[in-house]
């Protein structure tokens, strides 16, 4: 049995992980920051029940399915605007568009190719583990990570003329 205080140990040692792996599925701080705490409540509610199990794992499902639900939801609130007001300039600039264009390309993945994508990718998780998450069979997530990937690849965003011409050369795009 599990008491309060290894809970509060608990969110404090997963705190980062979970609120990456919400960021990495809602390209948002905001709903990011959201989702992690909507997590942790939940988890608390089960807590004094998991008993030998993997709080983790269970942490991992409850944002994975949190976030497909809440997908499901519509919301209307605030909208973010398409150019930001003030654009970085400086060495780290490359960097950062290579990320910008990364998290555009990921926003025009549908939800469950970008879960299927990080978590496999990313979280470096087994195909069983995410489909375990996504609740769907181990080919259907075989099939959103492979269109995924294939929709990242062909993205021009994401990728210039010259590499979609490389990689269509080579028959991968």
């Amino acid at each position: 049995m599990r008491d309060a205080d290894d809970f509060d140990d608990f969110v404090r040692a997963r705190w980062t992980a979970t609120a990456r792996l919400a960021y990495a599925l809602t390209l948002d701080h905001q709903q990011a920051e959201d989702l992690a705490q909507e997590a942790f409540t939940k988890l608390w509610f089960h807590w004094r029940k998991l008993s030998g199990g993997s709080p983790e794992a269970y942490l991992r499902k409850i944002v994975t399915t949190t976030f497909l639900s809440g997908r499901r939801r519509r919301w209307i609130g605030e909208r973010p605007t398409e150019i930001p007001p003030d654009t970085a300039v400086g060495p780290a600039t490359a960097q950062v568009e290579e990320r910008l264009a990364l998290r555009q390309a990921m926003a025009r993945l549908s939800p469950r190719q970008r879960a299927a994508v990080y978590l496999r990718y990313a979280e470096d998780l087994s195909e069983r583990t995410v489909a375990e998450l996504l609740g769907c069979s181990i080919s259907a997530v075989k099939s959103h990570t492979r269109r995924g990937l294939e929709a990242l690849r062909t993205d021009t965003t994401f990728t210039t003329p010259d590499e979609l011409a490389e990689l269509a050369g080579r028959g991968i795009a």
